[in-house]
């Protein structure tokens, strides 16, 4: 068989593509920004695949608005999906144990930034994705970059620097309607890092209306 040398270039890259490879994709921006919409859209088309998907969320989000497993019970596709499986994480060996016994297609992670304090679970992962380098492994984390003071969140950032696809969301700053990109804490919240709220403590600002966490009078 002839081939031009477009024609090469073209069958080069569709082997290339086809090769497998391990995935990491990182879904960010403030709160209110739709993150965990967004990897709920993801994980439907996963459905359709027949990819079989682990989600985990942290414990210590004890929300009942806005909380990913809502969001899965009330999706036509997702809620009925029966390669999808649930997971409250604790910790890293927790993670661990439980991802060891479903091995999925996709591990997706929401609310990310309350199991990034530290390097543990940065560590996990990183080392997973080299670990299922040769498979068509996905991972999808989700979660704040930054908090309410404007600075990274956990390490969070840092494993942005290890994707292969980051969404950066915006939301709409609640003063002007411009394009938001920080999580504003309101008065009378606590100087906490993690403090566990939504709009009762929260709300969305653009740069120009921010104000640090630590700027704010507080309890």
């Amino acid at each position: 068989v002839s081939y031009s040398k477009c024609e090469q270039a073209s069958q080069f890259y569709k082997e290339k593509w086809r090769l497998k490879m391990a995935r990491l994709e990182v879904i960010t921006g403030p709160m209110f920004s739709g993150k965990s919409e967004e990897l709920v859209r993801r994980l439907r088309r996963a459905a359709f695949a027949n990819q079989s998907i682990f989600l985990c969320n942290p414990a210590s989000d004890v929300r009942r608005t806005r909380n990913i497993f809502n969001l899965v019970s009330n999706d036509n596709k997702l809620s009925s999906y029966q390669h999808l499986s649930r997971y409250n994480i604790t910790d890293v060996e927790n993670l661990k144990e439980a991802f060891d016994e479903h091995k999925p297609h996709i591990l997706a992670i929401d609310e990310a930034q309350f199991l990034f304090l530290n390097y543990e679970v940065f560590d996990f992962l990183v080392d997973l994705l080299e670990r299922e380098k040769n498979s068509d492994f996905l991972i999808i984390v989700s979660g704040l970059c930054l908090d309410a003071d404007g600075r990274s969140f956990g390490v969070l950032p840092e494993l942005m620097s290890k994707a292969d696809e980051i969404c950066l969301l915006n939301a709409v700053c609640v003063r002007c309607g411009n394009p938001a990109i920080f999580t504003q804490k309101k008065p009378g919240g606590s100087q906490k890092q993690v403090e566990v709220g939504d709009e009762n403590l929260y709300e969305a600002r653009c740069r120009k209306c921010f104000v640090k966490q630590s700027l704010l009078p507080h309890q």
